[in-house]
C-alpha cells in the first residue's frame, strides 16, 4: 500500500491531453493544478515562448536574449501571448471605456520588468503614433537610458538593478492617439549613494561620469586627480575593459539627453552636483572631536562645483543649528520647523548631504524628462505602465548577507503591489458576484498580503483577534524605527526586541506556526516570512534606528542648490522650491495636462490627509506616504497584472537526460517557480476566472445591444411608451439565443458573462474599430 502511494506520488497529476502542453491560456487547461501549470510554463519556455496568458493577465518567464520580439498580425480577440498584448488590450479598453488604464509589473528581481515596460510603451506610440510627434519611440528609449544610469545599480549579475518606482503615463486623444508623457518617481534609494552593501555598487551614473568626461570638463569639475579613497565608495572604473564599457555608457547618456532637448549647459549642471558629490565622499569627516570635513582640500572643491563658500557647505552639512539661528533672523519671525532634530553624528550628516544632493538632481532630471514631454493638446485618458524594483533577496543571488533597510522597503512596497492584485482579481470579484446574488463555488484564500503589509505599518489589532492573540495593538516596523529615532538611548537591539515579541513566533501575535517573523541566531537579525511565507527574506537590522533620523543636512541640500552662485545650476533646481518639504521624496509634479494635473492631484491629496500633517518630519512616514500615492494612484485605473517569473538556476546540475542528442535546455528551478506561483496567487485567481464571468454588461445595455439577435421574441419589449421588465425580457433573449445556463449569469444589477459576449458580437458583425491607429493595423 505504502509503495502504491509513492507510486501515485510520482506519477504526473491528472494528466491534460497532450494537445495542451503549448497552450497559450493557462485558463484552457482541463486540469488546473501546479504541477500542470509548471509543465506547461517549462515547455513553452523550452521553446523560446516565454510569455502565457494567466485568464486575463499575462505570465513572463525571463525571456531568452534571442528570442525575437513580435507577437504577430492577428485579430483583436486572437492575440498570441505577449507584452504586446497586454498593451493592446489595455489600450482598446481605454477607447472602448474612455477610462483610464494601468500596466503594472510584479515579480522578483532581475526578470525583466524594466525592460518589458519600455516595449510596451515603445510599441505604443510607434503603433498608436504622436499628436505633434512630442512624444516619440526615440525619446522613450531615450528616457530609458538616462533612467537606467541615474536610478540602477550594479548588484550581483544584474548590473543594472531599479533602484526607484516609476510610473510614466502616456495621454491619448479621443482618436486615440498620444498627446503627451509624464514621468513621476518616487521611493528612489537614495542612501545608496554613501552607503552600499558588500560586492555592489553605488548608482552607475558615477562610473559612467568619470570615466566619459572630457579634460576640459575634467578641469572645470576639479576630476582631473582622483582621490585614494572616498568615504561613500565612488571609485573610477580602473580594469580597461569596464572603461571602455563606462565611457561608451556615458556617451549614450549625453545622447540621450540630447535627444530629451537638455541643452549641452543643463548637461553641465548634472556633472557638477555629480562631481560635488564625489568630492564631499573624498573629503570624509573627522570620527573623533568637532563634527567637520577630514580633507578640507576636498571640500573646497565640493564648495567650488555647487557655487558657494566652504563655510557655507560646512554650516549645510554640519552646523543645523547655526543655519537655523540664521534663517530666523532673516525671516524676523520664529519657523515653524523645531530648531533642532535628533542628534546626528558627523558621518550621518555627511551621508544626510550626499543624499539629499542626489535625490534633488534626480528630480531635476524627472523634470528635464517631462519638460521634453509637456504637451498642451486635449487628452481624454492615460495609459500607465508602473515599474518598481522586484523583491530583493540574496539568497535569490546566492549571497550569504542578510538584505538591508532600503531593500525591505522595496519589498515592502512589492508587497502592496500583490496587495493590489489580490483585491482587483480575487477579492472585488466575490464581492461582486455576493452584491449580484450569483453563486460561485469559490473560497478566498486564507492567507493574505494585507497581513504582511500590516506586520509594517499599521496596528495589527485585527490580525490578533483573527490569530487569537491578546488585546494588546504592538505597532508595525515602521511605527517602533520611528519612536525609537526620537528616544535618547535607542538602539537597534531594543527596537528588534520590541518588534520580535509582538510579531515573532514565539510573540503576542500569533503562535509557534502562525508568525510571520523570526528571529535569527545571528545578531540583530531577522527572517520575514513574505508572499504569504513562501518566500522567507533574512534582514540585518545593524543601524535601521538611525536611517528612521530625520537628518537636517538632507533638507539642507536643496537649499545649498538653489541659493548657489552659478546662475544655470540655481536655475535648474529652483522650479522645486514650491515643493512642500513632505512631498520632496516624489519627483514629477510639474505638468500642465488635464491628465498631469489629475495625478498630480491624486499625489497631493495623499500629501495633504491628516497622518502625513503630523508626521512632517518622519522618514518612515514619508516611506508609507510615498507608497500609498502610489496605491491611490494605480487604484483609479482599471489595472492589468504583468507576472514576471524566474526560473532560475537549479542549485545542483539537473541529471543528464536519456536522449543525449537533445540540446541542453535553459536552467529550470522547480522549487523556486513553486514559490513564486504559490506567493503571487496566480493559481487562485486563474481558477477563480475558470468557474467565474469574465465580462459583465448592465442589464439595459446588454438588451439594447442584442435584442436585434432575436427581434420576433423581442419586438413586445420596445415599444417607447412603456418601461420594459428588464429581467423578464433579458430571460426571454437567452431562451431565443439558446445560451448555455453556464456562459451567463443574470444579477441584479448586471449580465455576467463567461464566454458568450465574443461570440454575441461576432453575431452582430462587430469588429476593432478603424478610427483607432491599432484597429487599423490589424
Amino acid at each position: 500500500m505504502f509503495l502504491l502511494f509513492l507510486l501515485l506520488l510520482l506519477l504526473p497529476p491528472q494528466a491534460n491531453p497532450p494537445s495542451l502542453d503549448y497552450t497559450e491560456d493557462l485558463a484552457a487547461l482541463v486540469s488546473l493544478n501546479e504541477a500542470s501549470v509548471l509543465h506547461v510554463l517549462r515547455q513553452r519556455y523550452q521553446s523560446q515562448l516565454p510569455y502565457t496568458f494567466s485568464g486575463p493577465h499575462l505570465v513572463a518567464l525571463r525571456p531568452v536574449p534571442s528570442t525575437a520580439s513580435s507577437p504577430g498580425k492577428v485579430q483583436r480577440h486572437r492575440m498570441s501571448p505577449h507584452i504586446f498584448a497586454v498593451a493592446q488590450r489595455a489600450y482598446w479598453d481605454m477607447l472602448a471605456q474612455r477610462q483610464d488604464q494601468a500596466i503594472v509589473a510584479l515579480g522578483r528581481s532581475n526578470t525583466g520588468k524594466t525592460t518589458a515596460c519600455q516595449n510596451i510603451l515603445e510599441y505604443l506610440v510607434a503603433t498608436a503614433g504622436s499628436v505633434d510627434n512630442r512624444v516619440t519611440v526615440e525619446k522613450i528609449q531615450a528616457v530609458f537610458t538616462v533612467l537606467r544610469a541615474f536610478g540602477t545599480v550594479s548588484a550581483g549579475p544584474n548590473r543594472a538593478s531599479t533602484r526607484f518606482s516609476m510610473v510614466l503615463a502616456l495621454d491619448f486623444s479621443a482618436s486615440g492617439h498620444v498627446t503627451a508623457a509624464h514621468l513621476q518617481t518616487m521611493l528612489l534609494e537614495r542612501a545608496r549613494v554613501a552607503q552600499q552593501p558588500e560586492g555592489e555598487g553605488t548608482f552607475n551614473v558615477f562610473s559612467q561620469m568619470l570615466a566619459g568626461l572630457g579634460l576640459d570638463q575634467r578641469s572645470t569639475l576639479h576630476l582631473h586627480q582622483m582621490a585614494e579613497n572616498s568615504c561613500f565608495g565612488i571609485r573610477a572604473s580602473l580594469k580597461g575593459e569596464e572603461k571602455r564599457e563606462a565611457s561608451a555608457a556615458f556617451a549614450q547618456l549625453q545622447a540621450a539627453l540630447g535627444t530629451l532637448g537638455v541643452e549641452a549647459a543643463e548637461q553641465e549642471v548634472l556633472w557638477r552636483v555629480l562631481a560635488g558629490i564625489y568630492h564631499l565622499g573624498a573629503a570624509g569627516v573627522c570620527k573623533v572631536g568637532r563634527k567637520q570635513f577630514l580633507k578640507f582640500e576636498w571640500a573646497n572643491r565640493a564648495a567650488d562645483v555647487l557655487g558657494c563658500e566652504a563655510e557655507e557647505l560646512s554650516t549645510a552639512v554640519f552646523k543645523h543649528h547655526l543655519q537655523r539661528i540664521l534663517e530666523q533672523a532673516t525671516a524676523g519671525a520664529h519657523l515653524e520647523e523645531p530648531p533642532d532634530g535628533p542628534k546626528l553624528s558627523g558621518v550621518e550628516c555627511l551621508e544626510g548631504m550626499a543624499a539629499g544632493l542626489y535625490e534633488e538632481l534626480f528630480a531635476a532630471v524627472v523634470m528635464l524628462v517631462n519638460r521634453s514631454f509637456s504637451s498642451s493638446q486635449l487628452s481624454t485618458a492615460s495609459l500607465m505602465v508602473v515599474d518598481t524594483p522586484g523583491f530583493l533577496s540574496p539568497r535569490h543571488q546566492k549571497r550569504k548577507r542578510a538584505a538591508t533597510f532600503e531593500e525591505f522597503c522595496h519589498n515592502y512596497g512589492q508587497e502592496r503591489l500583490q496587495g493590489l492584485f489580490y483585491r482587483a482579481s480575487l477579492e472585488s470579484e466575490v464581492g461582486r458576484y455576493q452584491e449580484e446574488n450569483v453563486e460561485v463555488p469559490f473560497d478566498l484564500p486564507e492567507l493574505l498580503p494585507a497581513s504582511m503589509v500590516a506586520l509594517v505599518d499599521q496596528n495589527l489589532s485585527q490580525v490578533i483577534r483573527r490569530l487569537g492573540g491578546g488585546g494588546a495593538d504592538p505597532q508595525g516596523l515602521l511605527w517602533i524605527l520611528d519612536e525609537e529615532a526620537l528616544m535618547q538611548g535607542s538602539s537597534d537591539s531594543r527596537a528588534l526586541d520590541r518588534l520580535c515579541s509582538a510579531f515573532g513566533k514565539e510573540g503576542k501575535a500569533g503562535g509557534e506556526k502562525q508568525g510571520v517573523l523570526r528571529r535569527c541566531e545571528q545578531p540583530l537579525q531577522f527572517e520575514v516570512a513574505h508572499r504569504l511565507g513562501k518566500d522567507p527574506i533574512r534582514y540585518d537590522a545593524t543601524g535601521w534606528v538611525s536611517k528612521a533620523k530625520w537628518n537636517l543636512s538632507v533638507q539642507n541640500a536643496i537649499q545649498l542648490l538653489q541659493q548657489s552662485k552659478i546662475g544655470a545650476l540655481r536655475k535648474v533646481f529652483l522650479p522645486r522650491a514650491q515643493v512642500p518639504l513632505l512631498c520632496r521624496s516624489v519627483a514629477g509634479w510639474e505638468g500642465h495636462s488635464q491628465q498631469a494635473l489629475k495625478r498630480s492631484g491624486c499625489l497631493r491629496k495623499t500629501f495633504s490627509g491628516s497622518f502625513a500633517t503630523v508626521r512632517r518630519r518622519s522618514v518612515c512616514a514619508q516611506i508609507k506616504l510615498q507608497l500609498d500615492a502610489l496605491s491611490n494612484l494605480v487604484k483609479r485605473s482599471r489595472i492589468h497584472f504583468l507576472h514576471c517569473l524566474d526560473p532560475g538556476t537549479p542549485e545542483a546540475p539537473r541529471p543528464p537526460t536519456e536522449v543525449s542528442e537533445a540540446a541542453p535546455g535553459p536552467a529550470w528551478d522547480v522549487p523556486a517557480l513553486r514559490a513564486q506561483l504559490s506567493g503571487s496567487l496566480i493559481l487562485e485567481a486563474l481558477r477563480l476566472h475558470r468557474i467565474g464571468y469574465a465580462d459583465r454588461m448592465e442589464l439595459t445595455h446588454f438588451r439594447r445591444r442584442f435584442q436585434v439577435l432575436a427581434q420576433p421574441e423581442m419586438k413586445k419589449f420596445t415599444s417607447a411608451y412603456e418601461l420594459p421588465d428588464e429581467k423578464k425580457a433579458l430571460e426571454e433573449l437567452f431562451r431565443a439565443l439558446d445560451l448555455e445556463k453556464k456562459s451567463v449569469a443574470l444579477g441584479h444589477t448586471q449580465v455576467l458573462e463567461a464566454a458568450c459576449l465574443m461570440l454575441l458580437a461576432c453575431l452582430l458583425g462587430d469588429a476593432p474599430s478603424t478610427s483607432d491607429p491599432l484597429g487599423r493595423s490589424f
